[in-house]
């Protein structure tokens, strides 16, 4: 008797899913590489947007619905833009007040650049965490108990090894990754990441990115 070999095919959605995950993740871990051992990171962001950006702009030509889907749209902003505002008012008090208290550091010229660059990059980095991770799990049938503690772990190990900076990611990613499943907007949460995550380096870490960014290329 011939023997039937029966193949069960995974719908095209759901292996998109799988993909853009396995993607973002061996993306994250190429960026450390590159970062930490090469020292090659500004070249790396740089072939990193390019190639990202040209497979985001073959989605929204074949689907120009998925803007929406990714989190570029107006119904959500208003709710993810106040959580945000929130989450950005208590934050950046905390540091400043503990700054004054500490002592105020010596600012570079170029820190000013930060709050300028620093929210492509930023959009970039929740359209990995948020989109195509968050994004993906709940397509995927995941529950919101599971996906954020993994967004926002991925989000903390893609920072790795520098502890502190790690530790904060994580504990940002949570409340970023949160507000995305209930209110998914990037807008408010690529800019509060932004602007956050400068006051954290010039401010908490006494760090200017930017520098190091042009040493590193």
């Amino acid at each position: 008797m011939p023997v039937t070999t029966v193949i069960i095919r995974m719908p095209v959605s759901r292996r998109r899913a799988v993909g853009e995950i396995v993607a973002v993740i061996a993306t994250g871990a190429i960026f450390l590489v590159f970062e930490n051992i090469l020292n090659l990171k500004l070249p790396f962001l740089a072939a990193c947007i390019l190639g990202w950006g040209l497979y985001g702009r073959t989605r929204i030509a074949r689907a120009p619905g998925i803007l929406r889907e990714w989190g570029l749209r107006l119904d959500t902003l208003a709710p993810s833009a106040a959580a945000c505002a929130v989450f950005f008012a208590f934050t950046a008090a905390a540091i400043l007040g503990w700054r004054i208290w500490a002592g105020w550091p010596p600012m570079h010229a170029s820190a000013a650049i930060l709050f300028a660059v620093y929210p492509v990059w930023a959009l970039f980095q929740q359209l990995f965490v948020q989109t195509f991770i968050a994004g993906n799990l709940r397509r995927l049938g995941v529950s919101s108990a599971v996906i954020v503690p993994v967004a926002a772990l991925l989000f903390g190990l893609a920072h790795a090894p520098d502890l502190p900076l790690m530790a904060l990611c994580a504990g940002a990613g949570v409340v970023w990754t949160s507000i995305y499943l209930r209110w998914p907007n990037l807008v408010p949460i690529s800019l509060t990441h932004a602007w956050l995550g400068t006051l954290v380096y010039l401010l908490v870490l006494v760090r200017n990115p930017w520098a190091e960014m042009r040493l590193a290329g």
